[in-house]
């Protein structure tokens, strides 16, 4: 005896299922709670690793070149040659601002994540840019200018041509 089923192809592979209204609100729910929960968290992951990082470089940023600017003309122009007390402690104050200054910067950078991209989109400024500013900074607090010590008549070798080359190259750099 032979037995032959016959099965329409259509009630094999056509099944469907119809969801009833409360499940489609659940289902719209549930789907909208997990993309909105993704969502956050995905916001929080930017917002911790780029950007908070980002705010506190690009605030440093500012305050260096507010330094710059505001010790810029005691960079351009001699101190005394024998300083008093209270020139020698300026001078000690430009110097520890600039070298912190330096220092600070690079520890910001270093603390930004996905740099590599936002330097190429120019958000922030290169490693090399940096190191060369942060170089720029710590020449600036190792250079005062000082009447009498390393006065030099070729402007090649003046300080204050230095300096002043110097504080615009950091202006371009960060700027």
């Amino acid at each position: 005896m032979i037995l032959i089923i016959h099965l329409k192809p259509c009630t094999v592979f056509c099944y469907y299922y119809v969801m009833s209204e409360i499940e489609q609100a659940a289902w719209t729910a549930a789907f909208t709670l997990l993309g909105g929960t993704l969502l956050f968290l995905f916001g929080e992951c930017a917002k911790v690793l780029i950007v908070v990082p980002l705010q506190k470089y690009k605030e440093h940023v500012q305050v260096t070149l507010d330094r710059v600017e505001f010790y810029s003309n005691q960079l351009t122009n001699f101190f005394s040659d024998k300083p008093d007390k209270k020139e020698l402690e300026r001078m000690r104050q430009i110097s520890a601002d600039l070298r912190s200054a330096a220092t600070q910067l690079k520890s910001k950078y270093t603390v930004i994540s996905f740099k590599k991209f936002l330097a190429i989109i120019r958000i922030i400024p290169s490693k090399r840019q940096l190191n060369e500013a942060c170089g720029c900074l710590i020449f600036l607090s190792n250079n005062l200018p000082q009447a009498g010590r390393l006065r030099n008549r070729d402007p090649k070798h003046d300080q204050i041509t230095l300096n002043d080359a110097r504080i615009e190259e950091i202006k371009k750099l960060l700027g």
